[in-house]
C-alpha cells in the first residue's frame, strides 16, 4: 500500500491534520448543541464523547496506518 504523499514528514501532518478536523467537527457539534438545547445537554455531549471518540480514534488511526502509512 502507498503513502498518502512520498514526503514522509508531509504524510504525517496531512494525517494528523484529518485527525484534528475530526475532532474539531465532534467538539464543534457539541458546542452547537450545548447552545441550543443547554448546559446538560453539554455535559451529556463530553460524557459521550469521552465514550466514544477513543474507540472512534482508535478505529481512524488503524484505517489510517493501514492505508496511508505502510
Amino acid at each position: 500500500m502507498g503513502k498518502l504523499v512520498k514526503n514522509e514528514n508531509l504524510n504525517y501532518w496531512l494525517c494528523g491534520l484529518i485527525f484534528v478536523v475530526v475532532f474539531s467537527i465532534v467538539l464543534g457539534a457539541i458546542g452547537w448543541i450545548t447552545g441550543i438545547i443547554g448546559t446538560v445537554a453539554g455535559i451529556l455531549g463530553t460524557i459521550a464523547y469521552l465514550a466514544i471518540m477513543p474507540y472512534v480514534a482508535g478505529r481512524l488511526v488503524d484505517y489510517v496506518s493501514d492505508r496511508w502509512m505502510d
